[in-house]
């Protein structure tokens, strides 16, 4: 190659360089694009406030319909021929989880940390929190944490040095590996979300994430001290009822249990060492509850009202539960897969009740009496059996 030439190429190279690094914008600050495909999209959650569904998915796609309504004027088709609304969302990272708290308020959560609010029943949105703030408080606690240690080692004799020289060593890995990450950009994702009321809610996540807002959403608190995950494991799936009932399903087959909206939480083993992605709670005549926690290969397990141990019923399905509901007096669970598998009235035994299968599916709402499911190659909707 002549030198002129080469001289043109490295300088035709260095602009192109040049324009892609500045064509670059962070999935945070880039808005989602209005996509015409945007309901074949892959979608990873769902819920439903009345006849109201929102679901989510990736590259910040948001759909909204109203099923008493129907199919509005303008607005993006299924593959079943209905219409959906696509909302103005200011990011465009995958998102994953989404709960209406009432008629108009709403929350979404998703990757890089970042957690969404609507005023407006899903509308419009505006970000609120994201992984940036999240690393900061992460990096902030764990460096609290390490100089507290350090400081009691150092004023402990050289005997009850020795004793804890392995809780200083973890602290410091702890706040090492928080730098590391937070070096690393917002990249810790947020699963799930749920709020009591139109002020406190919980945003739960990987890597032990877990923040408490009592201002909607205007500020956000780590109260990540407060559960018992030395190790960091995910939080999958978050749930909350009125009662003051707060669960978490995890990783390592562990279950989060705090009775009074997050204030105090205990760890409850069940036995199961794989990963919980939900839980379902249904109440005995006594209003007490019996929870179902399901997760990765069909696994289900069930703590009894007032009872202290886990047990495993022995499920029909091999595939993962990516969603559970209570229905009525029963829980209702959907594989990935599209199955519905379901407990009797005991709550003692489960049964298939719908094994067609279709693409695969992640989330399950109830309208009425159609299920809505999210999924791969966007929503689809199943009549709930009888």
């Amino acid at each position: 190659m002549s030198k002129p030439l080469l001289r043109a190429t490295l300088l035709a190279f260095g602009l192109c360089a040049s324009q892609y690094s500045y064509a670059f914008k962070d999935p945070l600050e880039l808005p989602a694009i209005q996509a015409p495909k945007a309901a074949k999209a892959l979608l990873l959650n769902v819920t439903s406030y009345g006849d109201t569904v929102l679901m989510v998915g990736e590259r910040g796609i948001i759909l909204k319909r109203d099923f008493a309504v129907g199919d509005v004027a303008q607005g993006v088709k299924d593959n079943e021929g209905k219409v959906w609304t696509q909302a103005k969302v200011p990011v465009s990272v995958n998102l994953t989880g989404v709960q209406f708290v009432n008629e108009t308020l709403a929350f979404v959560v998703g990757h890089d940390g970042v957690v969404l609010k609507s005023t407006d029943a899903g509308a419009t949105w505006a970000k609120v929190f994201d992984g940036i703030k999240a690393n900061e408080q992460v990096v902030a606690a764990a460096k609290k944490k390490m100089e507290d240690m350090q400081s009691r080692y150092d004023a402990a004799s050289p005997a009850d040095q020795d004793k804890m020289n392995e809780a200083l060593e973890a602290a410091t890995f702890a706040f090492e590996d928080a730098e590391a990450g937070a070096r690393f950009g917002p990249a810790r994702p947020m699963l799930d979300v749920w709020f009591k009321d139109s002020n406190t809610g919980w945003v739960v996540g990987s890597y032990g994430q877990i923040f408490e807002t009592n201002d909607s959403g205007v500020t956000w608190t780590l109260i990540a001290n407060r559960l018992d995950n030395p190790d960091f494991r995910h939080y999958n799936g978050l749930y909350g009822d009125e009662t003051g009932l707060l669960l978490i399903a995890g990783e390592a087959g562990r279950v989060y249990i705090s009775t009074d909206f997050g204030v105090n939480w205990t760890r409850s083993e069940t036995g199961y060492n794989g990963h919980f992605y939900g839980t379902v709670v249904l109440r005995n005549e006594q209003g007490q509850p019996i929870v179902f926690a399901y997760g990765f290969g069909g696994n289900v397990y069930r703590l009894g009202a007032g009872a202290a141990a886990w047990w495993q019923l022995k499920s029909p399905s091999k595939e993962s539960f990516v969603q559970g509901l209570a229905v009525g007096k029963a829980a209702l669970f959907v594989d990935q897969k599209g199955r519905l598998i379901s407990t009797d009235e005991s709550g003692t035994t489960l049964r298939m009740v719908s094994a067609e299968e279709g693409k695969p599916v992640t989330g399950m709402a109830l309208v009425n009496n159609t299920l809505v499911l999210s999924g791969q190659n966007g929503p689809r909707t199943l009549a709930l059996p009888r």
